[in-house]
């Protein structure tokens, strides 16, 4: 057998097989001795079938079928030995004439595709966010918590800060429903009316202006969402219960309930850790957008060429169902940005060791699913009973390929902020909320 390779130009090559029967005649000679010892034909005794008989029933079918093995074989063992860099996998050159099986000796022709030469450059600088958590976010953040964590308490009259109780009514429309709201949840207008009111007092409300939301009257008067909307009756609405949101008090209490092993004592470090906790969860937003910003960069300023012509082809040639060039053309168009980005990140990772290890993936969905156990409460499981968590996780291939993609991207990120041009902008939360999510994102 001889194998050998003509560099057509520098993204495309053409390999030749060269085959004699002598390369392939052994393993079909052992196939068909396998197939005489256990094929049954009625009239003969197992193993005792005439050669002739199996040579002329399945002969051609396993010479073919050795030769593609051979062939297959031969082609990674070229492309590896040889490390040559492939896009897509080699195809048969077109226009060659059919195999004539009868012969001794035969030619094999295959067209690949090369990865194209080029360097990455990473002088282009990149906004990078470095996010600023002003005393403001700190109070609204530290006031929401020791809401969230706070007591009711039974008051005479509704104020701004009352949770109140009762009965929604109107007998035409069939309303009857008790239901709990905020003060806060009230237009202007509404609160108006409830303001200063006690326990067992009835008032009446206008639909059109009672909650600020359409979605939470909806819920308060039990109607559909189709009918919110334009819903414009009167409503009567009595009084069961007031209560005050009383703020959790800021002590050592406070602080454990919600940094549990920090040892956090005074006031001081209590806001150092809200602060932290605000500054981290925005900072994943702001490394997320480097890596996207520098995604585009690359692509954009790194430029090669792509074995184009023979993509096309090979899509059409792999393609499940019969498609036209055209549409493999279409195909190869869609892909070819991501194409390019593989390449260029596959690149980064080849040179500067940025490679995923499965212990490093097995840690992550180990860390994951302790964090998920411990929010049942269950901190003393055994690391028997962790690993086949694990196990199962890690055997389902999108969960593994997610985690792979995380892993990937984290360390990608930590090489940009080291190795980038960055333009390193102080933004604090409000102009980056503004800037990327307005109006999408609360925390």
């Amino acid at each position: 057998m001889n194998i050998s390779k003509e560099q057509i130009d520098a993204l495309n090559a053409v390999i030749t097989l060269e085959i004699d029967k002598s390369d392939y005649q052994k393993k079909v000679d052992e196939a068909l001795n396998s197939y005489r010892k256990n094929a049954s034909i009625p009239g003969f005794r197992k193993g005792h079938i005439p050669m002739g008989m199996i040579k002329k029933q399945y002969g051609r079918a396993i010479q073919v079928d050795e030769v593609n093995k051979l062939i297959s074989d031969s082609l990674n063992k070229f492309v590896s030995d040889e490390k040559l860099e492939l896009l897509g996998q080699p195809i048969p050159k077109e226009n060659t004439p059919e195999v004539n099986w009868d012969s001794d000796h035969h030619t094999f022709v295959f067209e690949i595709g090369l990865a194209p030469q080029f360097s990455i450059d990473l002088s282009t600088p990149i906004d990078y966010y470095q996010i600023k958590v002003t005393d403001k976010e700190v109070d609204t953040q530290i006031e929401h918590l020791r809401t969230r964590f706070g007591s009711l308490v039974p008051t005479e009259k509704v104020a701004k800060n009352s949770q109140i109780s009762g009965v929604f009514f109107n007998e035409a429309q069939n309303i009857d429903k008790e239901y709990s709201f905020l003060a806060e949840a009230l237009t202007d207008k509404a609160f108006e009316v409830i303001k200063d009111k006690a326990v067992g007092d009835q008032l009446s409300f206008s639909t059109k202006e009672l909650f600020k939301d359409p979605h939470v009257l909806m819920q308060a008067l039990g109607v559909p969402h189709e009918v919110v909307h334009s819903l414009d009756i009167e409503v009567t609405f009595t009084i069961e219960s007031i209560q005050e949101v009383v703020l959790a008090t800021m002590d050592e209490a406070f602080f454990a309930q919600l940094y549990p092993n920090e040892n956090i004592t005074t006031e001081e470090d209590f806001r150092k850790k809200v602060e932290e906790g605000i500054r981290e969860e925005f900072t994943v937003n702001s490394d997320t957008r480097l890596l996207d910003d520098a995604t585009e960069m690359l692509i954009e300023k790194t430029s090669f060429d792509l074995p184009k012509e023979f993509l096309i082809r090979w899509i059409q040639v792999t393609s499940e169902n019969p498609i036209t060039e055209e549409q493999a053309a279409e195909d190869y168009k869609n892909s070819e940005k991501g194409l390019r980005y593989q390449l260029i990140e596959g690149k980064i990772i080849q040179e500067n060791n940025l490679q995923v290890t499965y212990p490093e993936i097995r840690e992550f969905a180990e860390k994951a699913i302790r964090a998920q156990i411990a929010r049942y409460g269950l901190t003393d499981v055994e690391q028997a009973q962790i690993d086949t968590f694990v196990n199962n996780t890690l055997k389902n291939e999108q969960e593994l390929n997610r985690i792979h993609r995380e892993l990937t991207g984290g360390k990608l990120i930590q090489f940009y902020k080291e190795k980038a041009n960055l333009n390193k902008i102080e933004i604090d939360v409000d102009a980056f909320i503004e800037k990327f999510y307005s109006h999408q994102h609360q925390h």
